[in-house]
């Protein structure tokens, strides 16, 4: 079996997003002045980036219970026939990156960063949700594997996590492995004072590659400090499986 490796990133994106109507520009704005109710509007125009923003319309509005799945969802089945435009059901396509179905869209905090709405979605996948990786109270890094660029959406073969986040103070760090749906499958538990081979030796000591779960998997570090979770060396190395059994 080939085996393929991919680093965890600050940063990274929870949804990414597309239109693939018939106008020529689509944007996406997030606002997050009230961490409480994160604001997701939806936008497209046939003139430019500009006239998309003006035309946005608001799509979802966060709470403390509305999860990723309800966002993916929502971008997915909205729809917008007016006189100004036509938006049809499908035309915005949205889907789960480094991040669970399960993770909370707004609530008394928010992971996630201010989108501007400045990046075309048009026929081109584009990063919607960012993840803030220290905000208070979250402090976590998540890496889905298979990446979701590959477009794979079936099992993956895990070897080997290596590496350790944050790079300041003395994290203490939990390393969760979960299906897409929130299921934890393996955990390192708590470590205090983390180094990559404490959390290396305290997850499951597999004899040889194994398949965990029956969907791409997220990979999480979290941080009990979320301001120590700015750095992260985290990278593992996983497979496709080359059949099943049934």
């Amino acid at each position: 079996m080939i085996m393929h490796s991919k680093s965890a990133a600050q940063a990274a994106p929870a949804i990414r997003w597309r239109y693939t109507g018939k106008y020529a520009f689509a944007s996406l704005k997030l606002t997050v002045s009230s961490p409480a109710a994160p604001v997701l509007k939806l936008g497209v125009s046939d003139t430019d980036q500009a006239a998309a923003v003006t035309a946005e319309q608001t799509v979802i509005t966060g709470d403390g219970t509305l999860n990723l799945r309800d966002v993916v969802e929502s971008i997915n089945n909205w729809l917008d026939t007016t006189a100004a435009r036509a938006v049809l059901q499908g035309d915005f396509q949205a889907e789960l990156a480094n991040a669970l179905y399960s993770d909370i869209f707004g609530g008394t905090a928010s992971p996630f960063a201010t989108a501007a709405g400045t990046l075309n979605g048009k026929n081109s996948w584009q990063d919607g949700l960012i993840v803030d990786d220290d905000a208070e109270g979250f402090g976590y890094t998540s890496l889905m594997l298979a990446p979701y660029d590959i477009g794979f959406k079936g099992p993956v073969v895990l070897k080997e996590i290596t590496g350790v986040p944050g790079t300041s103070g003395t994290p203490t760090v939990t390393r969760n492995i979960y299906d897409q749906d929130g299921n934890l499958l393996a955990t390192s538990g708590s470590i205090a004072t983390a180094t990559a081979a404490l959390l290396l030796a305290a997850l499951p000591a597999w004899s040889e590659p194994v398949i965990l779960g029956n969907s791409p998997i997220v990979i999480r570090d979290i941080c009990a400090t979320a301001a120590h979770n700015t750095g992260t060396t985290m990278r593992a190395t996983y497979g496709f499986p080359s059949a099943k059994n049934f």
